[in-house]
């Protein structure tokens, strides 16, 4: 081991073990392993984690009660290497994880019921209890996703790879944040009463069956998906396919006595229902 290893010990754990309990992919923390009340936040970080971020890394650790830290490099090539134990101070593990040589590790506490994912794209992400979450990325929570948003913004220039995590942790710039990937509905029949989408879904329902007309679709339909924006809502899967292919359909919905230039996208309304029926069709499979 080099001289950043120091005071280090190999443990158990290889690195594919720790980064198969945790991720789902790069940068991803595992929809699985969040359950039970987990968070996840991605925050600007340096590579490797600058002493201010190990600094809080390590208080977070000792808050918890514990006293050592597991390290690994999370790349596949280095799957097979042993994770190491590091004291929980802030100065041995930024030792540390500067000696594992890669920007792209994971450390985590031994347990692995908390821990901070770092990478070479300009950011690390903390996951873990809230509290754990907070102390290591430096604010709250909402703060912490929506200047991360930010900075996806700020870095879509030169890779959209940024984007793609602050959606996939449900970082938004302003208003209630969205919900992480891991936490949006997939099922319609998951989706509770009174929510934007469940709104959405109560639109399409109530205009399939004929009992509204398409004006009256339109309203209810465009109202709940304001709803569901200012909520934060979020669907996944297919479910969020067939709301964004009726929001299409309706965009391209046009009334025969409107008096407005056609082409090859409008729909009439048989057209528009016939559209709202097979999406309904797609996302009620699940309910026995």
């Amino acid at each position: 081991m080099g001289d950043g290893y120091r005071g280090a010990v190999v443990i158990g754990y290889v690195a594919e073990e720790m980064t198969a309990r945790l991720l789902a992919a790069p940068h991803l923390i595992s929809p699985d392993w969040l359950k039970g009340g987990r968070d996840a936040v991605p925050f600007a970080a340096a590579s490797p984690i600058p002493p201010v971020v190990a600094g809080r890394l390590a208080a977070a650790v000792r808050t918890r009660g514990e006293r050592l830290v597991l390290g690994c490099p999370a790349v596949r090539w280095r799957s097979t290497e042993k994770a190491v134990a590091v004291q929980a101070e802030g100065a041995r593990i930024h030792a540390a994880m500067q000696a594992i040589g890669t920007p792209e590790a994971l450390i985590a506490v031994p347990d692995l019921s908390a821990a901070l994912l770092t990478t070479g794209a300009g950011f690390a992400v903390a996951a873990g209890p809230r509290q754990f979450v907070e102390a290591v990325a430096g604010s709250d929570v909402r703060r912490a996703r929506s200047s991360f948003a930010e900075f996806a913004l700020a870095a879509l220039g030169l890779s959209a790879r940024s984007l793609a995590v602050a959606a996939y942790y449900g970082c938004a710039l302003s208003g209630r944040p969205w919900r992480p990937t891991w936490l949006a509905w997939c099922r319609a029949v998951d989706v509770p009463y009174g929510s934007g989408i469940g709104g959405q879904l109560a639109a399409m329902r109530q205009f399939a069956e004929g009992w509204i007309g398409a004006d009256e679709f339109a309203r209810m339909f465009r109202g709940a998906r304001g709803q569901e924006i200012a909520a934060g809502e979020r669907a996944a899967g297919p479910l969020s396919g067939a709301l964004d292919a009726v929001g299409w359909a309706l965009d391209g919905y046009v009334a025969a006595d409107e008096e407005l230039p056609s082409t090859a996208a409008d729909i009439d309304l048989a057209g528009l229902r016939q559209a709202v029926s097979a999406a309904l069709a797609e996302i009620t499979q699940d309910i026995g």
